[in-house]
């Protein structure tokens, strides 16, 4: 290696060139560390005192540290090992150049932050992606984009649009810096597809753009042009409130599949069944291919209405009627929706009957049959021509209402008897 030497001055060096060693004499230099393309620099400096910067979104791959000596990996492969290392201290998000001082830590406390302790002998290493913001060491995640048989899928830290668990009050930083994630810029949800399926971004999550704060709005035109940039991330701090969320692509549907964020071992509903609602014109809710069909749920359990019917709110109501009144709000999130999820979980108290209806259109409406028990496990039937649900006359009354019990068997007949309708037994 060549070595430099500096002055006995206060030195500002900024090490860059590949395979030289760095050596500051009597002053009290600092060393701010900046990463190049696969480049190996050593630093000793045993006189003055003498501090390592590293500025705002330096990234650190692996560490290690042995009881005078650390060696840094940072991102593309750029390695400094400072010798002498516990006569320097570290300062997390400064900058000499610009008059920033970020934390301080001495080599042990720098240590700490990796989770490590200094050995008295041999070497300890981490090797976990670390990023700066804030004057602190966050976690990072690397975004990729791959084209898989279904289309355009996030990758994670390498994995196929992996589930992700996180700690609340902790930074999250998501690096949208590789070439794949050009044109799909990544936000986070509460609710699964975000925007696709008629949710919003949350708040707790800001967007970066060259080392500047930016709006949804303007981070999604960056990605939708051919501008040049650099150091893209989004930057997430789940909350207590927060329990499961969701990432995906502000301009591309189902880039992350089923996956979701979990905050703090959440442990999220299952779905027992969805429902896939569109419509036919006015006329029709189209529910798992049937018209208008009856819909069957069980009491305590689970359930999403997935909805794409432009124009057309979908409701679950107490009472059958057109408008945004009598609404059913217990257990039910996103009620109304034209084009998202509505989930639904039947509290135990729910009744034999609900119904649901277009806002505008009176005949796009049916009912959701309640029970303890759904012994035939189907989710829907047709209406037969006995049973007019429009007016609500087959209301089951107690049949498992408010907890007292009830059973849904299916007896009708399919084959060569016709107009049968379905029986409901009450047991």
């Amino acid at each position: 290696m060549t070595t430099q030497n500096y002055s006995e001055s206060n030195d500002i060096i900024v090490p860059t060139n590949d395979q030289f060693t760095y050596r500051g004499l009597d002053g009290d230099d600092t060393y701010i560390l900046v990463s190049k393309n696969n480049i190996s620099i050593d630093i000793v400096d045993t006189d003055g005192s003498n501090i390592i910067q590293f500025p705002e979104w330096s990234k650190i791959k692996t560490i290690s540290f042995t009881s005078d000596a650390v060696r840094i990996t940072c991102d593309d492969m750029t390695v400094f090992t400072i010798n002498g290392a516990d006569k320097f201290s570290y300062d997390i998000g400064g900058n000499k150049t610009n008059n920033e001082i970020g934390k301080v830590s001495t080599f042990s406390e720098f240590a700490a932050l990796f989770g490590l302790e200094i050995p008295v002998s041999g070497q300890v290493s981490a090797e976990d992606d670390k990023i700066v913001y804030n004057d602190k060491l966050a976690e990072l995640y690397s975004v990729e984009v791959k084209n898989e048989d279904n289309g355009n899928k996030y990758y994670i830290n390498g994995e196929l649009a992996p589930d992700l668990k996180f700690t609340s009050n902790n930074t999250i930083i998501f690096d949208q810096n590789d070439p794949s994630t050009s044109n799909h810029p990544f936000a986070i949800s509460s609710t699964k597809n975000g925007t696709h399926d008629g949710g919003t971004s949350v708040e707790n999550i800001k967007f970066f753009v060259n080392g500047y704060n930016k709006s949804e709005n303007e981070y999604s035109d960056i990605f939708s042009n051919d501008d040049s940039f650099d150091n893209a991330f989004v930057v997430f701090n789940p909350s207590a409130d927060d329990t499961q969320l969701y990432y995906y692509c502000l301009f591309h549907s189902g880039m992350a599949n089923d996956s979701s964020i979990i905050i703090d071992n959440f442990n999220p509903t299952a779905i027992e069944a969805t429902f896939d609602i569109s419509n036919n014109g006015a006329q029709d809710f189209i529910i798992l291919e049937k018209n208008d069909p009856i819909i069957i749920l069980e009491r305590g359990k689970t359930y999403e209405f997935k909805v794409d019917a432009p124009g057309h709110p979908f409701f679950i109501k107490s009472v059958q009627s057109t408008g945004n009144s009598n609404l059913y709000t217990d257990g039910v999130t996103n009620n109304g929706t034209t084009n998202g999820t509505i989930k639904f979980t039947v509290p135990d108290d729910a009744p034999g009957v609900l119904y649901y209806n277009c806002q505008f259109h009176s005949n796009m409406a049916g009912e959701i049959r309640i029970y303890d028990t759904n012994i035939g496990g189907e989710l829907v039937k047709d209406v037969p021509q006995s049973d007019d649900t429009s007016s609500g006359s087959n209301d089951p009354g107690n049949v498992g209402g408010g907890g007292y019990g009830g059973y849904y068997i299916d007896l009708s007949l399919e084959q060569t008897i016709q107009d049968i309708p379905p029986v409901y037994f009450d047991l």
